[in-house]
């Protein structure tokens, strides 16, 4: 019996800890070829965020520091968009293997904050695409960007 317990306990924390390295495969530093930035992802608690740390063209005309204009939040207009969090609340879905959470919309008109899935295609790269509502109607195709600190 004493057995039979050990071989259960043994098999539920290695069935979690092979769910946790894939739920943490979403951590590190991507890059954006279309935005020209860096996105640091990040898990605090149980759940995952995405920093804008890196934007190539973070500078004004007068090298003053582009800000977040675009915010709903009036506060946060005064803030850089280097810093900025663009990914917010993101799960792991382990039967999908996917994520899900919140994509912020710096550059749009309104500075919207969508519903996203969060995937790793076989090249290794992730694709975020927000969403509105259900998920076929999808912002566009989603943004793909490439993994900066390989392991």
């Amino acid at each position: 019996m004493k057995h039979l317990f050990l071989t259960i306990l043994f098999l539920n924390l290695s069935t979690r800890l092979s769910s946790q390295s894939k739920a943490d495969d979403i951590v590190g530093t991507w890059y954006s070829p279309v935005k020209e930035g860096n996105v640091q992802i990040f898990r605090s608690g149980k759940n995952y965020f995405g920093k804008l740390i890196y934007l190539k063209h973070s500078l004004d005309s007068q090298g003053k520091p582009l800000l977040d204009v675009n915010n709903p939040d009036e506060l946060k207009r005064k803030l850089p968009l280097v810093g900025i969090l663009l990914l917010t609340d993101i799960t792991f879905d382990a039967k999908k293997k996917s994520w899900k959470g919140k994509l912020y919309d710096y550059d749009g008109n309104k500075g919207n904050t969508y519903d996203s899935y969060i995937t790793i295609n076989k090249n290794g790269h992730l694709n975020i695409k927000g969403f509105w509502g259900l998920s076929f109607f999808g912002l566009n195709p989603g943004l793909t960007l490439e993994r900066v600190d390989a392991e």
